[in-house]
């Protein structure tokens, strides 16, 4: 197994009381041989000097996460075209892709040293928005979902959906949410969505509010590829995993594919996806 050097740390944003964690993390990490690198914006939160993010995560090893899945969120989409496997520690509530509590760490660092940990793969999401001359505009990716979603809250929107860029449905309503795998536990199953395996190779199509009761959540393989465009003029949402935000125009494509080879979370042997399940939804307890 090949022995980690380098440690690149990316902290929950606007947290700036996150600065005595770190210096303690720096230090446990220091003393298993472990070199730090903290990324520039998490320094500037908490007044030390960091390192460029793209830098930072050519030079590491393994990016780890501190703070909850929404930190990991967004450091896997930024990371992602590295390829370096991410760890998430977290400072809060039960997450389903930060592994570690903070009482964890220490125990579980001489393990990331030697590399012995398992990864889980999960797919991850490719978007682009197309203009009427074909030609790709915006690219972005995502790992629980993307949203498009109406402007304003006095009007429904319709979007035109295509498989393989065969027409095959209208959808009426508040938006559609495409999702992974690893997203149904998210914006997906409080519309409605099904629960899936997280390491399966599926895209969600799931309908907000959908004005007809024929619309119901789908489910495709993940070998096929998505379309998305407005079926009336005017412009809508595109929402990346509910943190970054694209205008989709009229005439304009959105295009969505699935990655098989996507981010690499790193778990402990012991992480149990069903087990956080019941402890998060409190599914098979009685009242």
């Amino acid at each position: 197994m090949k022995e980690n050097k380098i440690l690149g740390v990316c902290l929950r944003p606007s947290t700036p009381e996150l600065k005595g964690y770190f210096l303690e993390f720096q230090s446990l990490a220091k003393k298993f041989g472990f070199e730090v690198l903290l990324d520039s914006l998490s320094a500037g939160m908490i007044g030390m000097h960091g390192v460029n993010f793209k830098e930072m995560s050519k030079e590491c090893d393994i990016l780890v996460s501190i703070g909850g899945d929404g930190t990991l969120i967004s450091t896997a989409r930024r990371s992602f075209s590295f390829g370096k496997p991410i760890l998430g520690i977290n400072m809060g509530n039960l997450g389903f892709l930060t592994d570690l509590q903070k009482h964890e760490v220490e125990t579980f660092l001489p393990y990331l040293k030697r590399g012995e940990y398992h990864i889980a793969n999960h797919m991850m999401l490719e978007g682009k928005i197309v203009g009427e001359n074909g030609e790709c505009t915006k690219s972005f990716f995502a790992l629980n979902d993307i949203l498009i979603s109406r402007l304003s809250n006095s009007s429904m929107i319709h979007i035109k959906a295509y498989v393989d860029g065969e027409y095959f449905n209208s959808y009426y309503g508040d938006g559609l949410i495409v999702a992974t795998p690893t997203g149904s536990t998210a914006y997906n199953i409080s519309a409605g969505g099904a629960v899936v395996y997280p390491f399966s190779y599926n895209l969600l199509l799931t309908p907000i509010c959908a004005h007809s009761l024929t619309q119901r959540p789908l489910i495709l393989p993940g070998e096929f590829n998505v379309q998305a465009a407005l079926g009336e003029e005017g412009n809508c949402n595109i929402i990346i995993d509910g943190q970054e935000n694209k205008t989709l125009r009229f005439k304009e494509k959105l295009e969505i594919r699935a990655l098989k080879d996507g981010v690499k979370l790193i778990h402990n042997f012991e992480w149990n996806y069903f087990k956080i399940l019941k402890e998060k939804f409190h599914w098979g307890d009685y009242e």
